[in-house]
C-alpha cells in the first residue's frame, strides 16, 4: 500500500490507484492517515469532521464512511467490515486504527529524510544532508492535504507547511555554504513567487543573488516583500531582513560567502536562522 497526502490525497495498491471518491471517504481515510498506527476514537473523528456543529447523523456518517473504506482498501476484501477480515482498518474499543507501514505514508518518509539530513549536517555531513533533504522535499507534490474540506485540516496543513520550510531553509544554508549560491537562486525564485510573504526565504533568496553579483536583483527582491508586508498585512519586515538589506546597499564584505567547493559547510548567518516568527492578523505565521 501507499499512501500520499503532500497534495492531494492518492492511495495506491501495487502501483494501481484506489479509488476513493466520495469527499466523506477521503476525509475520514486522511485524519485516520495523520493518526496513523494510533486508536482514533469516533468522538476525535466527528470532531474532526463536523468541528463544534456535529449532525445528528455524524456517528452514523462515520461508521459508514469507515465501512466503505475498509471494502475498499486491499486486505478487506470480503467486504464484512470487521476488525479481523485482515485489512489495515480495524475497528476496536469504540475508535479505529489505521496501520500504515514504514514506507507506506509519505509524510512518514518526508519526516524520516529530514530527521536523518539533520542527524549528518550535526555530524558535518553536509552533501549527504542535501541528498536526504531533496530526497524528502521531492515527495511534496503541491500543498497538502489538497482536496480535503473539514475543520481539521487547516491545523494540519499549517504545520506540514511549517515543517517543509524549515527543510528548504537548511537546504537553502547548506548550499550557501557550499557557494552553490547560482544554483540555488532559481529554487528559491520559485518558491518565493509561490509564498511571497514567508521572510526567511526571501533572506536566502537575497542573499543568494547577491553573492551571485546580482545586487540589483537582490535589492528588488527584498523591496518587494518589504511592500506586500505593508500593503496586505500593514506590517513592516523583520529586523533581520531589514538590516540584510541595509548591507546588500552598502555592500557589506561579510555578505561574501565561500567560493563553491565540495565539502558544504553550513554559513554563519545567525540573523537569518534564528529570528522568531510573527503572526498576521489573520492568525497566519510568518517567518522572520
Amino acid at each position: 500500500m501507499r499512501y500520499t497526502v503532500l497534495g492531494p490525497l492518492e492511495v495506491f495498491d501495487q502501483g494501481t490507484v484506489v479509488p476513493i471518491d466520495r469527499p466523506r471517504r477521503r476525509a475520514v481515510l486522511t485524519f485516520l492517515l495523520l493518526n496513523a498506527n494510533h486508536q482514533v476514537c469516533i468522538e476525535q473523528l466527528v470532531d474532526a469532521l463536523w468541528g463544534e456543529r456535529p449532525p445528528r447523523s455524524a456517528r452514523g456518517q462515520v461508521h459508514t464512511a469507515v465501512s466503505a473504506l475498509r471494502k475498499l482498501l486491499p486486505g478487506a476484501a470480503t467486504g464484512h467490515g470487521t476488525a479481523d477480515d485482515g485489512g489495515p482498518l480495524a475497528s476496536r474499543g469504540g475508535g479505529y486504527r489505521l496501520s500504515v507501514g514504514r514506507h507506506d505514508l509519505d509524510t512518514m518518509d518526508f519526516w524520516r529524510e529530514v530527521a536523518e539530513a539533520r542527524r549528518l549536517t550535526a555530524l558535518g555531513e553536509h552533501t549527504q544532508a542535501v541528498q536526504h533533504l531533496r530526497t524528502g522535499l521531492g515527495l511534496w507534490r503541491g500543498a497538502a492535504l489538497t482536496g480535503i474540506d473539514a475543520p481539521f485540516v487547516e491545523p494540519f496543513r499549517a504545520r506540514l507547511e511549517e515543517e517543509r520550510f524549515a527543510a528548504y531553509e537548511l537546504l537553502a544554508d547548506i548550499e550557501l555554504g557550499a557557494g552553490r549560491h547560482q544554483e540555488l537562486v532559481p529554487e528559491l525564485t520559485a518558491m518565493v513567487d509561490r509564498y511571497p510573504d514567508r521572510e526567511r526565504l526571501v533572506e536566502r533568496l537575497v542573499l543568494a543573488l547577491y553573492r551571485s553579483g546580482r545586487q540589483t536583483d537582490a535589492l528588488a527582491a527584498a523591496r518587494r516583500l518589504r511592500t506586500l508586508l505593508a500593503d496586505e498585512f500593514g506590517l513592516d519586515p523583520g529586523a533581520a531582513l531589514v538590516e540584510l538589506e541595509n548591507a546588500v546597499l552598502r555592500a557589506d564584505p561579510a555578505l561574501i560567502g565561500p567560493r563553491r567547493h565540495t565539502r558544504a559547510c553550513v554559513p554563519r548567518l545567525p540573523r537569518l536562522c534564528r529570528q522568531p516568527a510573527r503572526t498576521h492578523p489573520d492568525g497566519r505565521r510568518t517567518g522572520r
